[in-house]
């Protein structure tokens, strides 16, 4: 049978590491803390894994953290490429930013 073989298969799924999570959630956290951001949410897939951050309750992302097979990381927001880069670093280094708000 040849179908039977490609099903055993075990395929992978791009995934961050542990290293890499932490370093994404200690900034989520302080986001959260100061009530700029609100939810997130995590996929993985066989060619990338994605972090997403919801400012709101909305159902798109504000913000995605892309990790593909490559290990390159792209930051995104509302289907526009914020950054690329092979170092999350680098990526992060955007999300860190204050956010500037008029206040009257």
């Amino acid at each position: 049978m040849l179908g039977t073989s490609n099903k055993r298969q075990k395929f992978n799924l791009v995934r961050f590491n542990k290293a890499e999570l932490n370093r994404i959630m200690e900034i989520y956290s302080k986001k959260i803390a100061i009530g700029e951001w609100k939810d997130y949410s995590i996929c993985f897939k066989r060619n990338y894994a994605l972090f997403c951050i919801h400012k709101s309750f909305q159902l798109a992302p504000t913000f995605e953290i892309m990790k593909n097979n490559d290990v390159k990381f792209t930051l995104s927001s509302h289907n526009k490429i914020i950054s690329r880069s092979n170092s999350l670093t680098v990526i992060l280094k955007f999300l860190n930013k204050p956010s500037l708000r008029l206040i009257r």
